[in-house]
């Protein structure tokens, strides 16, 4: 299984590569690209503070490559967005911990049937680079720990290049969990022991992004998947960011991102009356502030 995945993730890697040396080698007037490279650094110092409090010491990057192709009828974007967070409350002693980690790489094929009409295939994959500990500093998340591959094909509507909708009747949902003592105790849906799970579904998802004010971005994305097998549970990711710029430099963000998976056991309940607990899905909310230097490309 190791293996399969190495190819099916090398494959997804280079696809773009391979579409640059067949399609546009000697033509590149078919393609926009572009990145985006965003460090923010804040620092407390206290020594004898009457108010009370403690040092901090946070770091923080995020990072957006895309390159698009549109030619005729057909449109290929790729998309990969790069996020790590540390932080450090306290004297020099005190460890860092995380506070923002994901890699998100998305690659999508549209060819025009009518105006605003496309058939589409997408490929979704999102892991993140570093360990990830619960408050009781176990360690419940690695790199492909997990790791979620999504193939969707359907038809997609776009209306200019504020709002895309894509409903896909032929999905799947891969998840990857390489860590044997997470595989072995079923995290994130594997049967224990096992390092992968395929689901076939059905996938909606779209995208929302415009300049509301001048200067101010909106931009939001929402995933619906469903497993055929149980279309009762339906499993959301939705983001959603506020990109401010400052001046030529500076910029500032807010994101959010809510998750609700019913594989991830992440919530603990207590029953009341037997006083017994388990863990069962709950919803996972994350909000994002970041203040710094914007470099784009």
């Amino acid at each position: 299984m190791k293996i399969t995945f190495t190819i099916l993730f090398s494959f997804i890697l280079s696809l773009p590569i391979f579409a640059q040396n067949d399609s546009i080698q000697s033509d590149t007037t078919y393609w926009s690209k572009g990145a985006v490279l965003n460090l923010n650094f804040s620092q407390v110092d206290l020594t004898n503070w009457n108010g009370g409090g403690q040092s901090s010491i946070s770091i923080g990057g995020l990072t957006n490559f895309n390159a698009n192709y549109a030619k005729g009828k057909n449109v290929w974007d790729n998309r990969l967005d790069m996020a790590y967070g540390l932080l450090r409350q306290g004297d020099g002693d005190t460890p860092f911990i995380k506070t923002d980690d994901n890699i998100i790489l998305t690659s999508r094929y549209s060819r025009q049937l009518k105006k605003r009409m496309f058939l589409s295939a997408i490929v979704d994959f999102r892991t993140q680079f570093d360990e990830g500990l619960n408050e009781e500093n176990i360690v419940i998340s690695r790199f492909m720990s997990p790791g979620f591959l999504l193939g969707n094909i359907g038809l997609t509507y776009k209306y200019k290049k504020i709002f895309t909708a894509t409903f896909s009747p032929l999905s799947s949902k891969s998840t990857f969990v390489m860590d044997d003592s997470l595989a072995t105790a079923g995290a994130y849906g594997v049967t224990p022991g096992e390092n992968f799970r395929f689901q076939g579904g059905i996938n909606f998802s779209s995208s929302f992004q415009k300049d509301i004010w001048e200067n101010v971005n909106l931009s939001t994305n929402l995933n619906l998947f469903a497993d055929y097998e149980k279309l009762g549970n339906v499993d959301i990711n939705w983001e959603t960011a506020l990109n401010f710029k400052i001046n030529k430099f500076l910029s500032a963000s807010y994101s959010t991102q809510l998750i609700y998976d019913d594989d991830i056991k992440s919530k603990e309940v207590i029953n009341e009356t037997t006083g017994e607990s388990r863990n069962v899905a709950g919803i996972q909310f994350k909000s994002v502030m970041n203040i710094g230097l914007n470099i784009k490309i």
